[in-house]
């Protein structure tokens, strides 16, 4: 099982969201910085991926209304690929 980490309260920035991902699922995989590149990646996981996410709070202050179309998105790839899970810390 992987594991990644978004710690809402370490991220100022768009730009530090998709950096933060990208340093644990790894650069080769997620190029670019848009919820579509993310979007495709997280889909064509095949190892038991869990997506934790803490200080959901700050992320919302910080991503503002693109926060919850990272949201809608992650649902849709919950949806999608059964080997991915979302929890909230």
């Amino acid at each position: 099982m992987n594991r990644i980490i978004v710690d809402g309260s370490c991220i100022g920035s768009r730009e530090e969201f998709f950096e933060a991902l990208r340093q644990q699922i790894g650069a080769d995989l997620l190029i670019g910085s848009s919820l579509d590149a993310l979007y495709d990646v997280l889909t064509s996981l095949t190892v038991h991926t869990v997506i934790e996410i803490h200080d959901e709070t700050d992320l919302a202050a910080v991503l503002g209304d693109y926060w919850k179309k990272v949201l809608w998105m992650l649902n849709d790839c919950l949806d999608e690929n059964e080997n991915l899970e979302l929890e909230t810390v």
